[in-house]
C-alpha cells in the first residue's frame, strides 16, 4: 500500500492508494512470425492499460524449447506444440483494475498456448549470484596445479602419484595443524 502525503492549506493530508502488483508470465504458440511477436505483445499490453494497470517491467518473448508438448485447440482441431515464444510482464493495477478480466483475456487469446497471473512484490527478485569467488579459488587451484605439472614436464622430471603413506602422513599433519 502506498501512502502520498499533500499539502493543501497548510493542512497535512494523506491519499490511500491500495496498489497491487501481478506478473504474467505467457507462452505465444510458435506458428506466429517472429516479426508478428510485437503486435501480440502490444494486445496484452492494451488489456494492462484499459484496467489501469501501470508496467513495472517486461521481457520480450523469446523462442525456446517446452520440457513437453502442448496441445492447443484450434476450431475443432488440435496442434501439437514443440516450441513457443516466452516473456513476462509485471505491472500494478491501481483502483479500478480487474485482474479478472486480465485473466479472461489471457484465456480467450488464441495466440496465448499457456500463461500463469501471480501476485508478486514490485522491488525485483531475480536471483544473481553473490560471489564467484569459490569457482575463482578452484580455478586458480587447477591452473597452478597444471603449471607445476608443466613446469616438471620442461624439466623432463617425472611426476610420480603420491603413495598411500605420503598420504596418511599429509593427513596426519593436517589435522594435527587444525586444518
Amino acid at each position: 500500500m502506498l501512502i502520498f502525503t499533500a499539502m493543501e492549506k497548510k493542512e497535512k493530508t494523506e491519499v490511500k492508494i491500495d496498489e497491487k502488483v501481478y506478473e504474467v508470465g505467457y507462452h505465444l504458440v510458435s506458428s506466429i512470425a517472429e516479426e508478428n511477436i510485437p503486435a501480440e505483445v502490444e494486445k496484452i499490453k492494451q488489456v494492462l492499460n484499459k484496467e489501469n494497470a501501470v508496467i513495472i517491467s517486461e521481457e520480450n518473448p523469446k523462442l525456446r524449447p517446452l520440457a513437453y508438448t502442448i496441445k492447443k485447440a484450434f476450431g475443432g482441431t488440435y496442434k501439437k506444440f514443440d516450441k513457443a515464444y516466452f516473456g513476462f510482464i509485471k505491472f500494478a493495477l491501481t483502483e479500478g483494475g480487474d485482474i479478472t478480466k486480465i485473466d479472461s483475456f489471457m484465456k480467450s487469446n488464441e495466440s496465448v498456448l499457456r500463461y500463469l497471473v501471480i501476485k508478486t512484490v514490485r522491488e525485483n527478485t531475480m536471483f544473481y549470484p553473490k560471489s564467484l569467488s569459490f569457482v575463482n579459488k578452484e580455478v586458480k587451484f587447477k591452473l597452478e596445479k597444471s603449471d607445476k605439472v608443466e613446469k616438471a614436464d620442461k624439466e623432463n622430471k617425472e611426476v610420480k602419484p603420491a603413495s598411500i603413506e605420503e598420504i596418511d602422513k599429509s593427513i596426519d599433519e593436517l589435522v594435527a595443524g587444525g586444518i
